[in-house]
């Protein structure tokens, strides 16, 4: 293998695909070559090569799997294909890249190690080096590019350092129009809709959820609907999250009208302050076309946001999407803000009534989408390359399946349907 070049096989050519990962893979030319790609739909795999100087097409996925020229896989599939063909990847000794979540069960988790372990012997044998040679050793990369904007790590981690107590935070996820979004919610790329494997699709997650609840009947069109957004869209969230404000401590509530959800999660405090505070989760999809999402944290005298605007399925990269900072703090006032008759500072700069009001300074510090999913990218590449620590690798995955699983677990008691030896 390359040490500076990886070769890379794609899964999937479904919208995405060509509007995002491909244009920013095609700018990384001195770290990614674009070796092969696959789809059942042989026209969009062609169409993804002739615009992308894509070296070769393919209709069969074993023959990217296995392809001697290729040594990373980007898994871009939908949910319930990410661990079937992360396992037969790393098994053939191949890197994986996979968007967020890794897996949908613990069990999925233990058997992707399981092929981590096989997949080093595989690749060593293969390519006659010793078992000390980290490179020739598959691993897992996690893609979640809200954990990768610049501005996520640059501003929003360190003004939550400085906010002090936590007093209430929200994230939120509603995007639109729904026909863009439909299809990745129902588990269908542009691809299985023109061959009619939607069904097989289905069948797949089914038997990954029965996997999940243990009893075919807890399969309700409301747990089925709840996961499939978990596992496309809700995850994302999840993870950003958990990144910035740690590990919840407790789920009190969960809301499924789909295609609307919502649950709140509860925390003794974050790595910066130890009081507890609550964070509402809102999310879904409606027929108008925006993407309002952000992760807002209160305190006291400051609240700070996180707003992501990526681009819909389908929708090209350059479209001026931005992740911005918003801060918003409150400043002493000099007695140059009046308060009327409702409690509301006036506009005017009077103080009729001598009584200062604190005035709010805002400021909002701005990274595009390109830069976040170059960051990813790169990130992706150091990890695989120069064996740089990932904070999305596998064992992150983890964190974000016992997150799925305490949502889970909630939901069942408040649907009463947990089992005890009594039935």
């Amino acid at each position: 293998m390359s040490t500076s070049l990886l070769r890379v096989g794609i899964l999937g050519a479904s919208d995405a695909v060509p509007a995002i990962y491909l244009p920013i893979l095609h700018t990384l030319q001195k770290q990614y070559h674009l070796t092969i790609i696959y789809d059942p739909n042989s026209h969009h795999a062609e169409a993804c090569k002739a615009k992308f100087n894509i070296t070769q097409t393919t209709t069969d996925i074993q023959e990217i799997l296995h392809h001697p020229d290729v040594d990373l896989i980007l898994n871009l599939l939908p949910t319930e294909y990410h661990e079937k063909y992360t396992v037969a990847a790393l098994e053939a000794g191949k890197h994986v890249m996979v968007e967020v979540p890794l897996c949908m069960s613990i069990q999925g988790l233990r058997r992707i190690r399981d092929a981590i372990k096989k997949g080093q012997a595989v690749r060593a044998h293969r390519a006659g080096d010793g078992d000390g040679d980290i490179i020739n050793k598959p691993k897992v990369f996690m893609g979640c590019v809200r954990r990768y904007a610049p501005v996520v790590e640059d501003v929003f981690q360190k003004e939550l350092a400085s906010l002090g107590r936590v007093y209430y935070a929200r994230c939120r996820n509603i995007a639109g129009p729904i026909h863009n979004v439909a299809g990745m919610l129902n588990g269908t790329t542009s691809a299985d809709d023109t061959n009619g494997t939607s069904t097989h699709s289905a069948a797949e997650f089914h038997a990954i959820l029965s996997e999940i609840f243990g009893f075919p009947e807890d399969l309700t069109p409301d747990r089925v609907a709840f996961c499939r957004w978990l596992g496309t869209m809700g995850c994302h969230d999840l993870s950003l999250m958990r990144e910035t404000l740690g590990f919840p401590n407790a789920v009190s509530s969960v809301s499924i009208t789909d295609p609307f959800y919502s649950a709140i999660f509860h925390y003794t405090g974050t790595k910066h302050d130890d009081h507890p505070f609550t964070l509402l989760y809102e999310a879904g999809v409606d027929a108008v076309p925006r993407c309002d999402a952000h992760l807002t944290v209160y305190g006291e005298r400051k609240s700070v946001s996180l707003q992501y605007d990526f681009p819909c399925p389908g929708e090209s990269i350059g479209e001026g999407r931005m992740v911005r900072v918003v801060v918003e703090e409150g400043v002493d006032g000099d007695g140059a803000e009046a308060v009327n008759g409702n409690g509301c500072g006036v506009s005017n700069g009077n103080t009729s009534n001598g009584v200062a009001r604190s005035r709010v300074k805002k400021t909002e510090t701005v990274s595009s989408c390109e830069e976040a999913y170059t960051h990813e990218f790169m990130a992706l590449h150091a990890y695989l390359v120069d064996n740089v620590p990932a904070k999305t690798s596998a064992d992150d995955g983890l964190q974000d399946l016992k997150m799925l699983c305490m949502i889970f677990e909630h939901y069942d008691r408040q649907c009463g349907t947990i089992r005890t030896p009594l039935g």
